[in-house]
């Protein structure tokens, strides 16, 4: 593997024009005197272009944002936060048609940053081999984490048997994303749901995910920020919620904690065991203070906890990471307006602290 080149001066922060992240993160990044150049996959062909050639192994050219040229050999990071895809259309073409040209704006536009051998938070390849849950499973246990025992299958017999050995009794999750578009302008969740044996012969319809079911006195969500881990507790003050979190938004507080050593050097080299610097790890403990975890998000919504804990610090320490030093001073002309982008992002509850924090 090539050494990450470091000695570009621009960070390019590739996001929705609707992030509240890639708001927050770019302001940061502005308040370290970092040039960075703020664009959406989507704005190909309106207000982004490329053009670039393979020279000695090595992508060179041009990218240009909003008139503004950027060679890409002086790209010092890229922030990939949810970008949304192109879609290319001119009048007269199929469905079919777009759908194909669509493919390949993203393959050329992305393949070509992708190359870039600079920081990636998160390379689209890491990030997409870090959402495969099975792999996530064996890794974490081989990384030293505890998971609670884990049954993916389509046999209802299997099924039972491993419901025979849970204590406690065994939920059903997801294997991609938590929720289902229906519509428009409607997403449903889909949480964490506490399952019995009548349920299981549902499961010779599909592929279905189990877990022994973890008796929840607490949650933990950890961001690992290249070497730093910033992680927060999540009381649940309802059933439901003790289940899922996710579930009982209005009934979560919040508190800073810190990870026990064990865990978090664990956690660590699953992380990076994926080439990520960064990931959003959900994690449970018991009663008895035992830790499990339970999930790994390579590309976490984490603001919805700044608007609870606004000196949380996880946009801070981004902004470091892809600024290259974690010790350069903020600029005071900007601290304030920072803090003030926190305050504006106030959302709904709703909003605020539903399922699109998982995605």
């Amino acid at each position: 593997m090539s050494p990450i080149r470091t000695d570009g001066d621009t960070v390019l922060v590739i996001t929705a024009r609707d992030s509240d992240t890639g708001d927050a993160v770019t302001l940061a990044l502005q308040d370290l005197g970092v040039r960075t150049v703020r664009f959406d996959l989507a704005d190909l062909g309106r207000t982004v272009s490329v053009s670039a050639r393979c020279d000695g192994g090595q992508w060179q050219g041009l990218l240009t944002v909003r008139s503004r040229a950027t060679r890409l050999r002086d790209v010092r990071s890229v922030f990939w936060c949810h970008p949304t895809p192109p879609r290319v259309w001119v009048d007269g073409m199929t469905e079919a048609q777009t759908q194909w040209a669509s493919q390949e704006a993203l393959a050329g536009l992305a393949g070509v940053l992708g190359t870039l051998g600079c920081l990636h938070v998160n390379h689209p390849s890491d990030t997409r081999r870090a959402q495969i849950k099975a792999g996530v499973v064996a890794a974490a246990e081989r990384a030293g984490l505890t998971v609670p025992p884990t049954w993916i299958g389509s046999l209802p017999s299997g099924a039972r048997r491993f419901n025979l050995g849970s204590p406690d009794g065994i939920v059903t999750k997801t294997l991609t994303v938590p929720q289902i578009a229906e519509g428009d302008h409607h997403v449903r969740p889909l949480y964490t749901t506490p399952v019995v044996d009548s349920d299981l012969d549902a499961v010779a319809t599909g592929i279905t995910h189990l877990q022994h079911r973890v008796l929840t006195d607490y949650a933990v969500r950890a961001h690992t920020i290249g070497t730093r881990t910033i992680a927060v507790r999540i009381d649940a003050h309802t059933t439901a919620g003790r289940t899922d979190w996710r579930a009982t938004p209005e009934s979560l507080t919040y508190t800073p904690i810190t990870l026990p050593t064990a865990v978090e050097d664990a956690l660590n080299a699953l992380v990076q065991g994926y080439g990520l610097s960064y990931a959003a790890s959900d994690l449970l403990v018991d009663s008895h203070g035992r830790w499990y975890f339970v999930d790994l998000n390579p590309a976490g919504q984490y603001r919805w906890l700044e608007n609870e804990l606004p000196d949380l610090g996880i946009t801070q320490a981004l902004a470091q990471l892809l600024a290259g030093d974690p010790e350069r001073p903020r600029r005071n002309g900007l601290t304030a307006a920072a803090q003030q982008l926190t305050s504006n992002r106030t959302h709904s509850a709703h909003r605020q602290k539903g399922i699109r924090w998982q995605t």
